[in-house]
């Protein structure tokens, strides 16, 4: 290789996030390139501060909210939507008795992830939230990734 198409290489190399050719980070354990951890899973505090306090609650919220009368839940705190949403059956107007709401470890069996799941039509009633703008596809990883780790309440 000529000087310029060299000096062109490791140019490409070091904007990729490179370093020499050949050379590793063995002392840190990660080499140039490899595998990340992946993120740690989302919390229920960031699904609930982020999307559900945002997005759900204006529905469903007592008193009397559509969604608390319709839908039969309440997410008006936080203790309120955990207690209301995991390990809990469907109940309400056009869902009554077709699933969990959230089953932990399995959002594909997760009610509320399958009603906000931005490619499925829902199991029963309407996609939420109902008459809103969809949630955006990291809103929905994040419910996905929640459920995923088991749904814990933290």
């Amino acid at each position: 290789m000529r000087g310029k198409e060299w000096v062109f290489v490791a140019g490409v190399i070091l904007a990729m996030g490179g370093g020499a050719v050949g050379c590793s980070d063995k002392d840190s354990g990660a080499s140039a390139g490899g595998p990340q951890d992946p993120p740690a899973p989302a919390t229920f505090t960031q699904v609930y501060t982020t999307i559900i306090a945002v997005r759900c609650m204006p529905c469903h919220t007592t008193p009397g909210g559509i969604g608390v009368v319709q839908g039969m839940l309440d997410m008006t705190t936080q203790a309120a939507a955990y207690a209301n949403l995991v390990n809990v059956p469907t109940a309400g107007s056009g869902c009554a008795g077709v699933g969990t709401r959230v089953v932990p470890g399995q959002p594909a069996m997760s009610i509320m992830y399958q009603k906000v799941n931005l490619v499925d039509p829902a199991p029963c009633g309407a996609k939420m939230p109902l008459g809103g703008i969809p949630l955006a596809q990291a809103e929905v990883d994040m419910i996905a990734s929640w459920i995923s780790a088991g749904a814990p309440n933290n």
